[in-house]
């Protein structure tokens, strides 16, 4: 005959054998067992309104960095408040966009022969066809203003054992326009081709890490 007890409260099992003749064997398996309930509809309504409420709070620390940001670039801001802070920077767009507008007029619509950065990134090489250009490469570029933007410039052209002759640039707008006439570069076109693929790499980095730039070079 044999006899189970089960107590699942503390998860033991007590297994007995009983055999004729007075032999008594006994056998005690220990196992846990896992009777946790799936949890209750108030519970899961709980868990999922803490979770939006996280996700909520997050979301306002976010916005409120970005009008803190705002705050400290407008320039003569008057009042701080959230309202002030967007009219101001409607304005402030506006008017950008309307100064690009002019300037292009004044380019007469050439990207090419235009003193001013464009709205999109550009990079070009070629060599100077002029007499005072002979031997010369001219490197022509647009894109974002950062810090560094220049002498990362530079240490790509010192690398390519070229020097700088003559230097322009011209910076509006969070974004700069450099011209640059570069002497001493080798290897004809193809030492051309390994210095524009070298500042292509430095002109179109991200402004800011992780953060992917709206337009590439072209």
């Amino acid at each position: 005959m044999q006899q189970f007890q089960r107590y699942y409260k503390s998860g033991t099992c007590t297994i007995q054998n009983r055999f004729p003749q007075g032999v008594t064997s006994t056998n005690t398996i220990s196992h846990k067992y896992s009777f946790s309930k799936p949890k209750s509809k108030a519970e899961a309504k709980q868990f999922a309104a803490k979770k939006h409420s996280e996700a909520e709070r997050r979301r306002r620390m976010r916005i409120n960095g970005q009008y803190a940001t705002l705050r400290d670039i407008l320039p003569n801001l008057v009042k701080m408040d959230k309202a002030t802070v967007l009219a101001e920077t409607v304005r402030q767009v506006r008017e950008l966009r309307k100064t690009v507008s002019d300037l292009e007029g004044v380019c007469g619509g050439s990207s090419k022969d235009c003193v001013f950065p464009g709205g999109a990134d550009k990079l070009s090489l070629e060599n100077g066809d002029g007499d005072d250009d002979k031997g010369l490469v001219k490197v022509t570029f647009s894109c974002e203003d950062r810090p560094g933007l220049i002498s990362a410039v530079a240490r790509t052209l010192r690398s390519m054992k070229g020097r700088v002759v003559k230097f322009e640039m011209v910076t509006l707008g969070g974004r700069t326009k450099s011209v640059l006439w570069v002497q001493g570069l080798s290897g004809g076109n193809e030492g051309i081709g390994m210095l524009r693929r070298a500042l292509k790499v430095v002109i179109d980095r991200p402004n800011l890490p992780g953060i992917s730039k709206r337009s590439r070079l072209t």
